[in-house]
């Protein structure tokens, strides 16, 4: 188990403790009180990214405390003080009905079944809509996202805080990982030297320089199946949002399209993309052709067989790929998801993530980021 998956279940059997009602019997009137505006405090943190600050440590201090002594909260002015301090804490994090003390049930309710979820499956998914019973999810994250739709899902990570979640900045995080992995194993083998007068057969056949060879075929072959895989998560999920908000469709294509539950990815493109969103445009034919193309190799890497093909074998890509003809096929397939994206309307874009992270330059060999430095989470500190 990783350090921050052990980390998240102790806080979740913690929380459950905290939580529970053979805890919460133990208290009543104005500690009891107390205790769930503490517990609150606590929630509060944890939405934004703020579990294992200073400030945070101080919540749990006086949830204990409340805990072990509650008759020292037996006391209007303190009742009172906590609660302001929660109440204009929910208003900024933009909950509904802040001052009203039902909501502080409403959240202790929530607050359980994200750590009911959390030891069960690891974290809880929550879809936009419902969350949006608690709080204005569009205001909530009007810092980082726009145009946040109902069945988006968000993921309640009691350590990251809650974190809008779409498959394909999943698949272009493996795309930007192991691209930076395969340049740093390229600079490792240009970097090696030799003398001058060893035979070349003895530098080709070095095992150091076999082992990293390898490694780089693996890497070429698992970037080209990445690149596939992002431009048809890019691609099923825009077909699933237009599905979910039941968008009208113009022609009679799309509109038979979208009634069916399995499609293919060049279907979405051809019978919903083009004639809905895209009347003509010889750059998105040509990376369409290109992507046909490539995705025809990867079935090769992923189903790979030695049945004879007319001018030799199936093998023949697993052999033949080249770093430069993968990085020709992530630019390609990139590049139709942002060519697509860029025709959409604002409500219908997918990328919604796609200015928060630092991009690679697959033709200059140039590494990603997916670590924003000027974004919120990077900003977090203890104090």
């Amino acid at each position: 188990m990783l350090a921050n998956d052990k980390l998240r279940y102790e806080l979740a059997e913690k929380f459950e403790i905290l939580l529970s009602g053979k805890t919460m019997k133990k208290l009543s009137g104005k500690p009891k009180k107390c205790y769930k505006y503490a517990l609150t405090a606590v929630f509060i943190n944890m939405t934004s990214n703020r579990q294992l600050t200073k400030g945070q440590e101080e919540n749990l201090a006086m949830v204990y405390d409340i805990k072990k002594n509650p008759k020292l909260y037996n006391n209007d002015a303190i009742l009172k003080q906590i609660q302001r301090t929660v109440e204009n804490s929910l208003k900024n994090i933009f909950v509904y009905n802040y001052d009203d003390y039902n909501t502080i049930g409403e959240i202790i309710d929530f607050f359980r079944e994200i750590v009911k979820n959390t030891k069960k499956n690891g974290t809880f998914l929550i879809k936009a809509s419902d969350l949006n019973k608690l709080l204005d999810v569009n205001k909530f994250y009007s810092k980082t996202h726009q145009h946040i739709q109902p069945h988006h899902w968000i993921d309640t990570d009691i350590i990251r805080g809650f974190i809008l979640t779409v498959p394909d900045f999943f698949t272009y995080s493996d795309i930007i990982n192991n691209w930076n992995i395969l340049l740093d194993k390229l600079n490792e083998l240009r970097s090696r030297s030799f003398d001058i007068d060893t035979p070349l057969i003895e530098v080709l056949n070095h095992n150091d320089n076999r082992r990293l060879k390898y490694q780089i075929d693996t890497l070429s072959r698992t970037l080209w199946v990445a690149g596939v895989t992002f431009t048809e998560s890019y691609l099923y999920y825009l077909f699933f949002n237009l599905k979910q908000i039941k968008y009208e469709a113009e022609t009679e294509a799309a509109e038979k399209m979208l009634k069916n539950q399995k499609v293919e990815d060049e279907e979405i493109i051809k019978q919903i993309i083009v004639p809905e969103f895209i009347q003509e445009d010889h750059n998105l034919n040509r990376l369409l052709k290109e992507y046909k193309r490539i995705n025809d190799i990867r079935n090769r890497f992923i189903h790979p067989s030695a049945f004879p093909t007319e001018e030799s074998s199936e093998l023949l890509p697993l052999i033949t790929i080249t770093v430069e003809e993968m990085a020709e096929a992530l630019d390609t397939c990139v590049s139709l998801a942002k060519l697509i994206d860029s025709y959409l309307p604002d409500e219908y874009k997918v990328l919604i993530w796609w200015d928060r992270i630092k991009h690679p330059k697959f033709n200059e060999y140039a590494k990603g980021d997916m670590v924003n430095p000027d974004s919120l989470l990077s900003k977090v500190s203890y104090e």
